[in-house]
């Protein structure tokens, strides 16, 4: 039994977005320099064209492959994650996020750092989802590469929520787990959107006497944006120095989060 209602049509969600920046129809118009009737014409219910929601994106300061998400259109693959093999691996660097002090900033300097790659032969493994608030979160969470347990990780660590498995993450994107304001202020965390934004997005009323998040959630939230343009040889060339910081950085470490196996040099 779906456990969610069903989402408001893009032209609504965009009106949300607008209201919430407190902007009409035509301010948002000469932000995104398109024709007044453009934007009326996706209001009333019609279908955006991919050029106007590359236009928006910036209007609303969003990242254009979001709102592509969030119009349920398909992201074009000039706006996708590069290699989504390197979905595992993004997973993974979310234990020296959370544990290691200064991790975020180091790790997300060498993420800028890297040079660019070719994007890889491959469909996205991800899959398809019900209309519904979860579906659109989940899939806000593939366009960061983030898979199930990816996003289960984030959720405990940088979200500080409860520990979920990942097939119960699926669940939310499948509408049989409802998307509470609490895990929805969790996901915002690392989602690199505003909360406010997501409430628009969602419907769902966040509170504003939430639970804190992670301290480097900013900074972790837009390393893992900035992943996504990352190879999985690149990707786990950073996970083996996340590792290594681990074992360098251990006397700060409670002695359970010490690293049991043999040292890096």
């Amino acid at each position: 039994m779906e456990l969610v209602e069903e989402p408001a049509a893009f032209g609504v969600q965009l009106m949300r977005l607008a209201e919430v920046r407190g902007i009409g129809v035509s301010a948002l118009a000469r932000r995104a320099s398109v024709a007044h009737t453009e934007i009326t014409s996706v209001l009333r219910g019609n279908e955006p064209e991919p050029s106007l929601l590359r236009r928006l994106a910036p209007a609303l300061d969003l990242h254009p492959s979001d709102l592509f998400v969030v119009a349920g259109r398909e992201v074009p693959d000039d706006l996708a994650p590069l290699d989504p093999a390197a979905a595992s691996a993004v997973g993974w660097l979310a234990w020296e996020l959370t544990y290691l002090p200064n991790a975020a900033p180091e790790l997300h300097q060498l993420v800028r750092a890297m040079p660019q790659q070719p994007r890889p032969p491959g469909p996205p493994p991800y899959p398809r989802y019900p209309s519904g608030a979860g579906s659109l979160v989940l899939r806000l969470l593939h366009n960061r590469n983030l898979n199930w347990l990816g996003s289960a990780k984030y959720l405990f660590g940088i979200g500080r929520r409860d520990m979920l498995s990942a097939s119960t993450i699926g669940m939310i994107g499948h509408g049989r787990k409802a998307l509470t304001p609490d895990l929805l202020a969790g996901f915002a965390a690392f989602l690199d959107i505003s909360p406010r934004d997501l409430s628009a997005l969602t419907g769902i009323e966040l509170t504003s006497a939430g639970r804190p998040v992670h301290p480097d959630a900013a900074e972790v939230a837009a390393l893992i944006w900035n992943a996504r343009r990352l190879t999985a040889d690149q990707l786990r060339q950073l996970e083996d120095r996340a590792h290594a910081m681990r074992h360098e950085r251990a006397d700060v470490l409670e002695p359970h989060l010490r690293c049991s196996c043999p040292g890096h040099t």
